[in-house]
């Protein structure tokens, strides 16, 4: 099943930010679609439920230098 998850971002001040952070689509095998957002500070990513979590999605930007917020 495809599920959806919207991660608020700290550290993401710059549109070369979000390309970079966008790059989880090649990095994780289960993501199908990645769309980050400097402006609102946000990565939103749709990912297949039976080949990935949202803990190894969160994992993986931290690992890429970014943090994502508690609380979402």
């Amino acid at each position: 099943m495809i599920k959806q998850i919207t991660l608020k971002i700290n550290g993401m001040e710059c549109p070369n930010c979000a390309m970079i952070l966008e790059g989880i689509e090649d990095k994780l095998k289960g993501v199908k679609s990645a769309e980050a957002s400097y402006r609102k500070t946000q990565l939103i990513v749709e990912y297949e439920e039976s080949l990935l979590s949202k803990d190894q999605i969160k994992a993986e930007v931290k690992r890429m230098g970014y943090e994502v917020a508690d609380g979402i």
